[in-house]
């Protein structure tokens, strides 16, 4: 991961710093996920905005309940679940009030329309297929609004009475962009580990005899690059970019690894810059392992020193790889002293006992992580799982004898 992100500094005046890191070794590869900021070294202090789960708010901030009746606002946000069919299904309801009270006509007409019905994203399309704006009644003051779905325009409310043309008021409708699903991508090879759509990492065994054990690690066999959950690519920052504060120069990077609703709002930003963003997203990391499996590794560690050992000894995650040992001769190897223990009597008899506890779990993941992003409207959760290929799960033989007594005819 580190390897990466290095290579993103062209010069010396752009200073990176990596705000969440978040390691996962897999087979062929590490699975990374960061949220980056673009920062002077000595300033420390970071802009964290609260994360919030309402359906619709209006300009100020304030949440607005379906069924209930408001005063039409200048501005709504809809938010990441708002266009879902089980929120926000009845709406939420308008009022426009005439001047004065004393006013003897206060029938009014509603419109809806696109803010630039004309620019890249609205051209060709059709506004009610976004929202959808259903009066009372012929004339009525109060009025349903309703989101569809995401929309990258800004669209607006427009009420006008019938006896004053002239007189009207206008509510802007905004979509905040929500995180719809994100991949493990490889730069180098330009490949997928986990492809959009996918969820699962799985894994052929590979069985290595005791003597290439070592040797397999240390020509990348089995292990070799980086895989990441978050991609941007080398780009030498303006100081235009740099106080951008949408960092657009980062969307065609990060759009390898992510994909985005429609939008008008750019909240859950991943890449944000120097001065902060009350969009930035705050992504978090739930780990399981599998109970039998971490015994086993954990039995491990103890053969090999005497003592016990963590099933995470390094703070950078969990690794796998296409062989069980070595999962755990990995863990270990910037620690080779702790293996005064291993030799090819102890790796094959845990190797024996791995390969039936796989067998007896064929569908048991080794680990599973769930990744968290929360912005400042919505969250996304995404849940991957490691497993090993049952049918590549099979103990091989690794030596032949004969009897060595002698037959007389």
């Amino acid at each position: 991961m580190y390897k990466e992100l290095n290579q993103h500094k062209k010069a010396d005046t752009v200073k990176w710093v990596i705000t969440f890191i978040l390691i996962v070794i897999f087979l062929l590869g590490m699975i990374g996920s960061c949220a980056v900021i673009l920062k002077d070294k000595d300033n420390t202090n970071e802009v964290k905005q609260p994360y919030s789960d309402t359906v619709v708010t209006d300009g100020e901030g304030n949440k607005m309940v379906s069924g209930e009746v408001y005063a039409m606002p200048a501005n709504m946000i809809f938010s990441a679940t708002s266009a879902e069919p089980t929120n926000a299904s009845e709406g939420i309801k308008l009022n426009a009030t005439v001047y004065p009270e004393t006013a003897d006509n206060k029938e009014v007409d509603w419109e809806v329309s696109f803010v630039n019905p004309s620019s890249a994203w609205a051209s060709g399309k059709n506004v009610s297929d976004y929202v959808k704006l259903v009066p009372e009644s012929d004339g009525a003051a109060v009025a349903t609004v309703e989101c569809l779905k995401a929309f990258g325009e800004r669209i607006k409310i427009t009420v006008i009475s019938r006896a004053n043309p002239l007189a009207k008021a206008e509510c802007v409708l905004d979509y905040a962009r929500r995180i719809l699903d994100t991949a493990i991508y490889f730069p180098k090879e330009d490949s997928y580990l986990v492809d959009f759509g996918s969820n699962e990492v799985l894994i052929d065994i590979v069985n290595l005899d005791y003597d290439t054990v070592f040797s397999k690690m240390k020509d990348n066999s089995i292990w070799s690059d980086y895989y990441t959950n978050l991609f941007i690519g080398a780009y030498e920052l303006t100081e235009e970019d740099k106080a951008d504060p949408e960092q657009k120069w980062a969307d065609t990077f990060v759009s390898k690894t992510f994909k985005f609703s429609d939008y008008t709002i750019k909240d859950c930003m991943l890449v944000y810059p120097e001065s902060g963003s009350e969009y930035g997203v705050d992504p978090k990391l739930e780990m399981e392992i599998a109970d039998g499996f971490e015994i086993l590794v954990d039995t491990f560690f103890y053969e090999c020193n005497g003592i016990g050992m963590s099933m995470n000894p390094i703070p950078f995650g969990y690794y796998v790889g296409g062989n069980p040992i070595e999962i755990a001769i990995k863990m270990l190897e910037k620690q080779k002293s702790l293996l005064k223990n291993f030799n090819e009597s102890l790796y094959i008899e845990m190797l024996g006992e791995m390969v039936q506890w796989i067998k007896d779990n064929p569908d048991t993941p080794i680990i599973t992580y769930t990744l968290t992003y929360e912005g400042k409207y919505s969250t996304y959760s995404k849940q991957f799982t490691v497993r090993f290929n049952p049918d590549t799960v099979e103990m091989p033989v690794f030596d032949l004898s004969l009897d060595k007594s002698e037959i007389v005819i």
